[in-house]
């Protein structure tokens, strides 16, 4: 009943565990995100940052054909692109006005953090709705830890990020996101490998 349950979790949501797709978005979030703590103003040399963007974009292309290749494709409902599509808008305008309020240095705690934690915890919502079941945990322990993380510089009053050597918080979010997406990234991978290779071995 189990391997049941993981078949059917894994038919739903085949693109959301291609989570080596979200590995090059990591890396590259967390490389500008010490490229720009380490930066002497004014900028003059943007190498970094560019080879960052278009090293993700021809590593993403190429984990796209591996899944491709290795999987097939799993035709998506017009009603799970719907809401998709929905959670992601709503999403990226909450998450620019939090980046927004974030940069002003005023709050005491990181709004992009929360919003980014309410974006796991929406997105754990929706991926489970339809099979009902304990997977991928670490949508939940993940926006615990974020939001842990983001009202941190609240509860103890202190500026921490400065004492870790990040120069603001608005990089220091961005720095542990970034690592959050890759090791979420690798743990969707692992199951969508596990889960569908232990099917075709049963068979």
């Amino acid at each position: 009943m189990q391997n049941l349950k993981e078949i059917r979790f894994v038919a739903t949501n085949f693109s959301n565990l291609q989570g080596l797709r979200a590995v090059p978005l990591g890396l590259c979030l967390v490389l500008v995100s010490l490229w720009a703590n380490g930066l002497q103003y004014p900028v003059r040399d943007f190498f970094v940052p560019v080879v960052g963007v278009v090293g993700s974009l021809i590593i993403l292309f190429a984990i796209d054909r591996y899944y491709l290749h290795t999987f097939g494709r799993v035709q998506r409902t017009p009603e799970s692109r719907r809401l998709e599509w929905l959670i992601s808008v709503v999403g990226g305008f909450l998450a620019l006005g939090a980046f927004w309020l974030d940069a002003s240095g005023k709050l005491p705690v990181s709004l992009l953090g929360l919003v980014f934690a309410a974006g796991l915890l929406t997105d754990y919502i929706r991926i489970t709705w339809l099979v009902k079941g304990r997977f991928l945990l670490y949508y939940p322990l993940g926006a615990i830890l974020m939001a842990g993380v983001s009202v941190l510089p609240l509860l103890d009053g202190s500026n921490w990020w400065q004492a870790c050597g990040i120069k603001n918080q608005i990089l220091g979010m961005a720095i542990v996101i970034g690592i959050f997406t890759i090791i979420a990234g690798i743990w969707g991978h692992i199951f969508l490998v596990r889960t569908l290779t232990s099917r075709m071995e049963n068979k």
